[in-house]
């Protein structure tokens, strides 16, 4: 994963999070749950800079936000189950390509049921390799792009540092921009590699299906050689898939 902070010293208006970038033979569990601790526990740390005038050791805080993450986890998992349509994809390695696009038809995943997809995968023994891509208009190659773009739920845009760009040449890079964000799930040689765009993600993308936020599904049954997959997905340019996972936000 890749950090990130930005502050615009002018307004005192910061950003912080993790990205995914390309970070391979994961435990997918593991994954998701270290990351979002060591999130919360950086944001926990601002705050207690600002409100708290005892320095608390950083290790405190973490362990702290640790436990914190691990029972809202264990909360949400005795309180729901695993997906039965992920948890047959997982466990039935015989499904064919056709079994396992019908098993995945009509198929919404709450943020429960991929919790459940990222443990029982984990249980189950598969590590996940997970690739961030992004591609920007060539047109905009030559232009200083800013720290950080932003686009408001009113369509203006927030900037952090210095550029040659207009407000709607930033607009044009977010809009016009292409990202991929694969998650692939491998034990052996069986995969399952559910991606999205932040088009589909947004529910953005064209069609029915394309309205809705949702994921693409291919698997080691799809017909396309794992080497070829990683080349498509660093090139932004994804083979097609049938199946829609909607994900309920």
């Amino acid at each position: 994963m890749r950090e990130f902070y930005f502050k615009d010293k002018k307004t005192n208006v910061a950003y912080r999070g993790f990205q995914p970038t390309t970070d391979l033979d994961c435990p997918p569990f593991d994954y998701f749950r270290l990351g979002h601790a060591y999130n919360g526990a950086n944001l926990f740390q601002d705050i207690l800079r600002v409100k708290c005038p005892i320095q608390i050791p950083d290790d405190l805080v973490r362990k702290f936000v640790l436990k914190q993450t691990d029972d809202m986890i264990a909360d949400k998992l005795a309180n729901s189950k695993p997906h039965p349509a992920i948890h047959q994809l997982l466990t039935n390695e015989s499904l064919s390509h056709k079994e396992q696009n019908k098993l995945l038809k009509d198929v919404t995943l709450s943020s429960s049921d991929l919790l459940w997809l990222n443990k029982e995968a984990q249980d189950l023994g598969y590590l996940m390799d997970i690739y961030h891509e992004e591609k920007y208009p060539e047109k905009f190659d030559d232009k200083k792009h800013p720290l950080l773009i932003k686009k408001k739920k009113d369509g203006s845009i927030e900037k952090m540092g210095a550029t040659d760009m207009t407000e709607g040449e930033m607009r044009a890079l977010l809009e016009q921009r292409k990202v991929i964000q694969a998650r692939i799930y491998h034990k052996a040689n069986v995969w399952h590699c559910f991606y999205f765009t932040y088009k589909g993600l947004a529910g953005e993308e064209s069609g029915i299906m394309g309205s809705k936020p949702h994921y693409h599904y291919l698997s080691d049954k799809s017909g396309i050689k794992w080497d070829d997959l990683v080349s498509r997905i660093k090139g932004c340019d994804m083979p097609s898939s049938k199946v829609h996972v909607v994900i309920d936000r």
